[in-house]
């Protein structure tokens, strides 16, 4: 490895001559040289088949040209003999510029030679070699200005690499290449052993300029003929005809790691180039699972300030998306929010997560319907076996909305993985198989080294056999040929154990084993994962340079390990395929993996800013690995909130679901315990919320919770409220939710905490109104109400039940009073609600008065009233997106017109919003909504189905325990059987046990309704 003094600044020799009296012909001082051979290819032969005269003219025109190539680039002719010569460079342009200006004379003398071969009708070619070493340059004579005598390894170098080159190519040294790293492309042609040299070389091939020459193209993964799949191209080109003609297509494409979906994929989009308007590429990386929309974001440009990238910003993504012609604020505000950029619509955090679903569906659409304004589109998205959530979600409903437009959505993954989600788009599936032994030999013969093309047939069965026909498999084979010129056939058989698999992962690691000390760069790059950079690779390995890193990184490019992510900027490198870098990764021991997984989990969490790309999520998994489970825990909490942000509801139950499974590989005590409720704190409204109140695995998790909330010591139970509160609320009914509330209360009697004995009576008022129970619910109200506290309710609103705690008891008051015949104190109740409600403009405390206002409107049978609050509730839906509000508003508005003259409409608006309700799964109030379905159903005459909703009401009323409304639900049925022309004991025994209710609920309005309507009905019955 060339030491940092050479290669920045010659080193200037201080010895002087040995006798200060001699003239030394020795005088002179150590430079760095480079030196260029060149040779033309074949020369004997053209010797023997052309004229002396015309031989030596194409000769004397080449070595013009060689010369003039040289001159052009500042180099000095050290030596012209016949075919070929040696120069060299200044050693005053500095050791880099003398490197890049020898490779870029190299390549003039090749395309000089090219032309010269055209214009006489020559087959010429050339072959060059340049060296770089320490040289003694002697001071240059008056005589000869133009001589440079030098003494140095780099023309004998110069001259053997020469020699051993492939026609019209350049092969360099190490220090030549390690010189031109940044300026030139190389790719890696193995250690030679050359004569004269006791050092077996390392060897490389210059590609080009790196401005034009691209990774991939560099290594030859993508560059060459494309062969086999004729089948699949087939049907690739029926798809796209389909959907040029407006019939979009899903185009689903699988296959094992290394098989060619890449290749294919690019394949497409090279067919479909001419004939499309736009092509859009999104790639799922490894161990993204869990983070939100990675495609998404990865494919947003960096942003950059003072070396180090930012966040995702707000103006980051409109200004992108305007770029593509999408200017629509709304789509732009949900991806924004979706994508977690910084400077986003906060105000769609208080959307519920079906909500925001829903919008981002519909801007997808949108989308989708701008960027196909121009013409047929192609997108495709790779490697979806590691896709998130969130961004499956999108992509299945991509495949839903493209079969209506000019779109191809092309998708990849490996085989085995499931993909249901998408078989509602009916996708063409592609099994991409291993090429078959004609195409294999085809691919190897494509692939193979030049320089050893004469061994190529002896290779050949074997490379076959251990390929498989896996082109990934064929490339790793054909680059340790290349870099391996000693080996034979049978050392190519020797690397398959038993699979082609394992062939691969020996073939990889022999290649690596060449790099010498760079095999750990790339063992370090693999635990960083499909992204980094080379500050990152310092934290990891931090024994070594950052020029060694450079030159590292660099060599693993060329030799195609990595490639390089990024053109501009600070260099970002990832690996060329994941296998190649799951193949490391798998091989690396135990205590090494940890290792480097602490390194980089401590340098990330000290410094975010040295690796932005790596999310919450995936910082956790670096702890967890590396044994630090705690941290994990912790981060994967912090991941839970960030998701749940962002509505990814997803993502953030799966984060949290990991925190409680390494909860439980902890040693059982108090930090396991902490942990776990920490973790079910913020399951249990992600699974209350996604999966239901109801659901077992709600009820389940809050059990749990409780069983380990009572063991804490009694100064940490107001910390674990939050459990006790979803215990309650995920009781199978109301009976059950009113004992559950009474333990509560008798866990935490002797809790002083203000807000805490608030909320438990909240869960009682709630639970008691529903039961019929008014003297306990207005006791509970004024109770909690008297130990409000505005400050604390703004944190109080999130964690119970999602409103504010004065605003739901003020108006459950209100309602409580009516029932019991005090109309003017409910009236004032329900006054002084709308009034707190407005002042603190909690949105969803909003929702949630209007439904109060709406019920209380419905109970005084007030229609005008009901009418102008349900006008309110539908305007308010609408600008906040409130589903379940809208449905109340149609439920509710539809009564009221029914009763206003207009029953049919009124009837097909109540049945449209208790529908909407039943879907929402927003029916928490449904023996009500029966109540007034019967009602209506009466108004029409329909007195049999009536009564038969009505029973159902009363049976659904028993059973949860509902039963506030239950004297109104027997007094609705006593009515309806008495139009009905039921039999009279039916009528009286509803009147009659209507009234016992609401006799032992203190139900005064509801008893005056059933002695109302059976003095009406001149129903003979003891009151």
């Amino acid at each position: 490895m060339p030491g940092e003094d050479w290669v920045n600044k010659p080193r200037q020799s201080k010895r002087r001559p040995r006798g200060s009296g001699r003239s030394s012909t020795l005088a002179g001082e150590r430079q760095i040289v480079t030196a260029l051979c060149y040779d033309l290819v074949g020369s004997t032969n053209l010797f023997h088949s052309l004229d002396i005269e015309d031989y030596q003219e194409l000769i004397d025109t080449f070595q013009q040209a060689a010369k003039q190539s040289v001159s052009m680039h500042s180099g000095l002719m050290r030596v012209e003999a016949g075919d070929g010569g040696v120069a060299l460079f200044p050693v005053e342009l500095g050791a880099r510029d003398a490197a890049t200006l020898a490779i870029q004379a190299g390549f003039a003398i090749i395309e000089a030679c090219k032309r010269i071969g055209q214009e006489t009708r020559h087959d010429l070619h050339v072959r060059i070699g340049i060296a770089t070493s320490v040289a003694l340059v002697q001071e240059r004579s008056e005589k000869d200005a133009s001589s440079e005598p030098v003494a140095g390894a780099a023309l004998a170098m110069a001259t053997r690499l020469e020699a051993v080159a492939a026609p019209d190519s350049i092969l360099v040294s190490q220090q030549t290449r390690n010189l031109a790293g940044r300026s030139h492309a190389f790719a890696f042609e193995g250690v030679r052993t050359l004569k004269g040299f006791a050092e077996p070389e390392r060897v490389w091939r210059a590609l080009g300029h790196r401005k034009k020459v691209g990774r991939f193209y560099a290594f030859g993964r993508l560059g060459g003929p494309f062969i086999g799949r004729r089948h699949e191209l087939e049907t690739i080109a029926d798809v796209w005809k389909d959907t040029l003609s407006g019939r979009g297509q899903v185009l689903a494409i699988e296959g094992d790691a290394g098989i060619g979906k890449s290749r294919l994929l690019r394949e497409i989009r090279r067919m479909t180039r001419e004939s499309c308007a736009g092509s859009f590429l999104f790639q799922c990386l490894p161990g993204s699972s869990r983070s939100t929309l990675h495609p998404m974001v990865n494919g947003f440009p960096g942003v950059l300030q003072a070396g180090k990238q930012l966040p995702l910003t707000a103006s980051t993504v409109t200004s992108t998306f305007r770029r593509h012609g999408i200017v629509d604020e709304e789509i732009i505000e949900i991806f924004a929010y979706l994508l977690g950029a910084t400077g986003r619509n906060e105000n769609l955090s208080r959307s519920d997560p079906k909500t925001i679903k829903e919008k981002a569906y519909l801007a997808l659409s949108r989308i989708l319907e701008t960027v196909c304004k121009r013409g047929p589109v192609v997108l495709a998205v790779e490697d979806i076996h590691w896709i998130d959530p969130t961004s499956r979600d999108l992509l299945a409903e991509t495949a839903r909305v493209v079969r209506r437009l000019p779109v191809l959505l092309v998708v990849t993954t490996r085989r085995g993985v499931p993909t249901e989600w998408l078989e509602d788009a009916a996708p063409t599936r592609m099994a991409l198989q291993p090429l078959d032994q004609e195409e294999t030999k085809l691919a190897i013969e494509a692939k193979w080294p030049e320089h050893r093309r004469a061994v190529l047939p002896d290779f050949l069965e074997a490379s076959e056999r251990v390929s498989g026909g896996v082109p990934l498999f064929i490339e790793e084979i054909c680059q340790w040929a290349a870099e391996n010129a000693g080996a034979d056939a049978m050392s190519v058989s020797s690397t398959v154990p038993r699979t082609h698999v394992s062939a691969f992962e020996g073939i990889l690691d022999a290649r690596l084993a060449q790099l010498g000390p760079i095999r750990e760069v790339a063992r370090a790059a693999s635990i960083a994962g499909s992204r980094f950079t080379l500050p990152l690779l310092r934290e990891l390995l931090p024994d070594l340079s950052r020029k060694f890193l450079v030159n590292a990184a660099e060599t693993l490019c060329e030799t195609g390990f990595l490639t390089r992510l990024r053109a501009s900027g600070p260099p970002a490198y990832g690996f060329r395929h994941a296998l190649i870098q799951e193949t490391i990764y798998n091989a690396l021991l135990r205590k090494q993996r940890q290792l480097l997984h602490r390194r980089l989990f401590n340098a990330v969490s000290a410094k975010r800013e040295i690796a932005r790309w790596i999310d919450t999520g995936v910082l956790a998994e670096h702890a967890e690995r590396c044994g630090q489970v705690e941290n994990a825990v912790h981060l994967l909490m912090q991941a839970q909130e960030e998701s749940a942000g962002r509505s990814a509801m997803i993502e953030a139950r799966h984060h949290v679901e990991h925190a409680l499974a390494l909860c439980d590989s902890m040693q059982e005590g108090t930090t396991a315990d902490v942990l776990r409720l920490s973790a079910i704190s913020a399951l249990g409204p992600i699974l209350t919320g996604t999966v239901g109140l109801n659901s077992p695995a709600a009820r389940q998790l809050y059990e749990e919770g409780m069983a380990i909330a009572r063991r804490q010591p009694r100064e940490d139970q107001p910390r674990w409220f939050p459990i006790y509160w979803g215990w309650w609320l995920t009781g199978e009914d109301f009976l059950v939710m009113h004992d559950r509330a009474l333990q509560v209360q008798a866990i935490l009697a002797e809790v002083d905490d203000p807000e805490i004995q608030l909320q438990v009576n909240h869960c009682i008022w709630a639970i008691d109104f529903d039961l019929g129970w008014h003297k306990e619910t207005q006791a509970a109200i004024v109770s909690g109400l008297a130990l409000y506290d505005e400050q604390s309710a703004k944190t109080a609103r999130t964690l119970y039940g999602g409103h504010d705690a004065k605003v739901c008891g003020l108006g459950q008051f209100a309602l409580s009073l009516w029932m019991t015949g005090q109309t003017k104190a409910s009236d004032e109740a329900l006054a002084e609600m709308i009034a707190f409600v407005d002042r603190i403009a909690h949105i969803p405390s909003k929702a949630h008065s209007l439904d109060t206002e709406a019920v209380s409107a419905f109970y005084r049978d007030d229609y005008v009233q009901l009418a102008e609050v349900s006008a309110r509730m539908m305007e308010f839906s609408r600008k906040y997106e409130m589903q379940s509000l809208a449905g109340l508003s149609l439920l509710f508005g539809g009564w009221a017109t029914a009763h206003r003259g207009n029953l049919g409409r009124g009837h097909d608006m109540f049945r449209e919003g208790l529908s909407l309700l039943r879907r929402l799964g927003a029916v928490a109030d449904l023996p009500l909504y029966l109540c007034m379905q019967a009602t209506i159903l009466g108004l029409e005459g329909s007195h049999s189905v009536a009564v038969q909703v009505a029973t159902d009401a009363i049976s659904e009323a028993k059973q949860t325990g509902h039963a506030y409304w239950l004297a109104e639900l027997y007094r609705c049925r006593a009515v309806l059987r008495a139009k009905g022309n039921a039999p009279r004991d039916l009528v009286v025994a509803d009147f009659q046990e209507a009234i016992t209710i609401a006799r032992g609920q203190g139900a005064t309005a509801l008893l005056e309704r059933a002695v109302h309507s059976i003095e009406e009905l001149k129903v003979a019955i003891k009151i």
